[in-house]
């Protein structure tokens, strides 16, 4: 036990999934993808707390749904993402939403980068393909995949900005990533969308998910 909470939950018509890191002793809050702002808001406030970090695996409108509420709520938050995800020739099509990051990872496809606030620390993996400036983000028992991954499937790539060639890239190196991490470590998807052993789960091991996810089982590794 590293004192992190790790909080998931499915929100909104999409099954968006969302995924927050508490740290009480240091008060930080880091959420990703928050989608509905008013439902995170109450729920952390039974707790006494607050969101101090927002960070965006991409800036695809569902993803970004709890955006401007959170800001108008709390408006010194800081908010991630991937410099490539602002995304600015992109924002005239309906999939987009603009948000304005405070601070932003600037890494090549596939390299990672650490990331920390108190004593929550976590591996961004910069994974476009899905979208631009996707990323997946790991540490405390679960890896975030996004819309990279979900239970048994993988996010789609026609969508504007989607990167077929680049989303194969992303897949191959988010094998190596998970080969590497313990096994009972949970997967979270973007979405809560695939069926495994007669149920819709919010997650899966890792362990399972490289053996049960088509992609990850079938992708040829360089």
């Amino acid at each position: 036990d590293d004192g992190i909470e790790v909080w998931v939950t499915q929100m909104g018509t999409l099954m968006n999934m969302n995924t927050a890191f508490i740290d009480r002793e240091n008060g930080v809050v880091a959420i990703i993808d928050p989608y509905d702002a008013t439902r995170w808001t109450d729920a952390l406030e039974k707790e006494g707390l607050q969101p101090t970090h927002l960070l965006y695996t991409h800036t695809h409108r569902d993803h970004t749904a709890g955006y401007p509420g959170m800001m108008k709520r709390f408006p010194n938050l800081e908010v991630w993402g991937h410099e490539e995800a602002r995304v600015p020739s992109l924002l005239g099509n309906v999939v987009f939403k603009k948000v304005d990051f405070t601070n932003t990872w600037d890494c090549e496809p596939g390299d990672s980068v650490e990331w920390s606030a108190g004593s929550i620390s976590l591996v961004m993996t910069h994974s476009p393909g899905h979208a631009p400036g996707h990323v997946t983000m790991h540490g405390h028992g679960v890896y975030h995949a996004g819309d990279l991954l979900f239970v048994r499937s993988a996010g789609r790539v026609d969508l504007p900005g989607g990167d077929p060639q680049a989303q194969q890239r992303s897949l191959i190196r988010a094998k190596e990533i998970l080969s590497g991490l313990p096994a009972d470590w949970r997967l979270i998807p973007g979405h809560r969308y695939d069926n495994f052993r007669g149920e819709v789960p919010d997650w899966i091991s890792l362990g399972d998910a490289l053996q049960h996810n088509y992609f990850l089982a079938n992708i040829t590794m360089p």
